[in-house]
């Protein structure tokens, strides 16, 4: 007798990964529960086609520059997470990020102009002063932000450079 279960076991496991979307990866790395209060769909925003990388749009990403408040301009990302003035916000600090999302009990708000805030202590922590330029990633689905100090993005492109050697493209 010949057990197929296993092999149909198999792919649906397979299928089931291929489903999982580049945001459900990235929160499930970081420990963070996956709250949303009000989930609702995420407007998309185009990722470039790179080698390797994801080409869902669950993850929004953009460089942005620290102002002295610890503010950063980028109504893009503040729009997708549906992020209101005064909305309530709470940060969870790891080893190279912020995570940064709404909770009712939060220790700081949503100001009225509309923007991603880092909390001083937090800047602190992870060496981030005025004018400084910070990785910025949203999973609106989740309704959080990373913030990476740049130290990190230069980390995480070695890495990924390091494990695909022979992913380079040669030149023409």
């Amino acid at each position: 007798m010949r057990d197929t279960q296993g092999p149909r076991l198999r792919r649906a496991a397979t299928a089931a990964r291929r489903t999982r979307t580049t945001a459900q990866d990235v929160v499930a790395a970081l420990s963070v529960p996956a709250t949303r209060p009000d989930p609702q769909p995420a407007r998309s925003l185009p990722l470039p086609n790179l080698h390797k990388l994801p080409h869902d749009t669950s993850m929004l990403y953009d460089i942005g520059r620290v102002d002295v408040s610890g503010r950063i301009g980028n109504r893009d990302i503040v729009d997708a997470l549906r992020w209101r003035p005064g909305d309530r916000l709470e940060t969870t600090l790891t080893q190279g990020a912020i995570v940064i999302r709404a909770s009712s009990d939060g220790t700081f708000a949503v100001p009225q102009r509309c923007r991603i805030i880092i909390p001083s202590s937090a800047r602190r922590r992870h060496g981030i002063r005025p004018g400084d330029h910070v990785l910025v990633a949203a999973a609106p689905d989740y309704g959080i932000v990373i913030v990476y100090p740049l130290s990190a993005l230069d980390e995480m492109i070695t890495r990924y450079h390091s494990a695909h050697p022979g992913a380079e493209v040669p030149q023409l």
